[in-house]
């Protein structure tokens, strides 16, 4: 009479390796996060998210603006490595003794990314300006706070500053290779798990 073999111990060996890989695949291709950046400072402010990009704007009048105004983005990192964000800086602040300025602020210290001004009509940043650039955020720990500063001046009876700051992160979405191993995985395991079923 043939002898009868319990394969129950070792399926669920299998079963609970294949779950452990697909629990450290996940883990590993969720590593990348995005940044949830929050803007504060004088008059009115408007924020809106779409994927890794943040539009951040402001809007001020009033007598405020002849000295200067300081708006601040902020996000907190929730892992840690280096944040590459591209920015572009665009407004207008009237045309008569215009400044314009934007510094970055990590764990790494201070960058000044625009200093501008004052100008007169009509050169930028008088009639309105756009910067553009990237900044890398070095050496960052979980819960470091991020920091753009930026906003400006002007000695213009048009008492107006008016100003939008675009982020956009590089590498702050899931990369698609991470899931297609994922996949695969799975698959993998299913495969293996049948072919010991059936012996």
């Amino acid at each position: 009479m043939p002898k009868l073999v319990n394969h129950a111990p070792s399926l669920r060996r299998s079963a609970a390796a294949v779950l452990f890989a697909l629990s450290s695949v996940a883990a590993a291709s969720a590593g990348a996060s995005v940044l949830d950046w929050t803007i504060s400072g004088p008059g009115s402010v408007t924020e809106q998210e779409q994927g890794t990009t943040s539009t951040l704007g402001y809007s001020l009048q009033g007598l405020d603006v002849y000295s200067p105004q300081v708006w601040n983005a902020v996000a907190v990192a929730d892992k840690a490595g280096d944040y590459s964000v591209d920015w572009n800086y665009s407004g207008y602040h009237a045309f008569f003794l215009v400044t314009a300025f934007l510094n970055a602020t990590g764990p790494s210290g201070s960058a000044q990314l625009v200093n501008a001004g004052p100008a007169f009509c009509c050169s930028a940043p008088s009639g309105g300006f756009n910067y553009a650039g990237t900044y890398t955020f070095t050496n960052v720990n979980a819960g470091d706070a991020l920091r753009f500063s930026f906003g400006g001046s002007n000695g213009d009876s048009d008492a107006r500053l008016l100003g939008t700051l675009v982020l956009e992160q590089q590498g702050g979405e899931v990369p698609e290779p991470a899931s297609i191993a994922l996949f695969g995985l799975g698959l993998a395991g299913v495969a293996a798990l049948r072919r010991r079923k059936a012996n």
